[in-house]
């Protein structure tokens, strides 16, 4: 592993707040420091700049923008670097045309819910080696 969580800022985006912040105590577990939350696309797009993200992890069903069209938006987005920022989608369908629909936007990685500690962790943990040595 050739990084530190504790380096890398994490946003969430998830329409659910008590989602946000379990997901959010993960994550502090694991070792991450800084980690944004926001509550749909819409206000995901309004903190990029502040939050610089190394990683997203973002909810498919919101409103009222969504979790595609958010991830739609931002590898379109002006802002320096955020066609790159990996994204792990995180929602409670495992049906093909969203998980299509994922992969043709670029996510790292899809992740059903409920989500437990150990499945995040390597998760994140794989989506990150990838990104950081150029494979994702």
């Amino acid at each position: 592993m050739g990084f530190l969580v504790s380096t890398i800022r994490v946003m969430i985006v998830d329409d659910n707040a008590f989602l946000r912040e379990t997901v959010a105590g993960m994550l502090r577990e694991i070792g991450f420091r800084e980690i944004y939350q926001a509550g749909d696309g819409n206000d995901a797009l309004r903190q990029l700049p502040i939050a610089n993200p190394g990683l997203i992890i973002c909810d498919v069903e919101m409103k009222p923008m969504n979790g595609l069209d958010f991830v739609d938006s931002l590898r379109k987005h002006s802002w320096t670097g955020a066609k790159d920022i990996p994204v792990i989608f995180l929602t409670g369908h495992s049906v093909a045309p969203i998980v299509k629909a994922a992969a043709k936007l670029g996510a790292a990685a899809y992740m059903v819910k409920p989500v437990n500690k150990k499945q995040l962790h390597a998760r994140v943990m794989t989506v990150l080696e990838n990104a950081l040595s150029g494979g994702g």
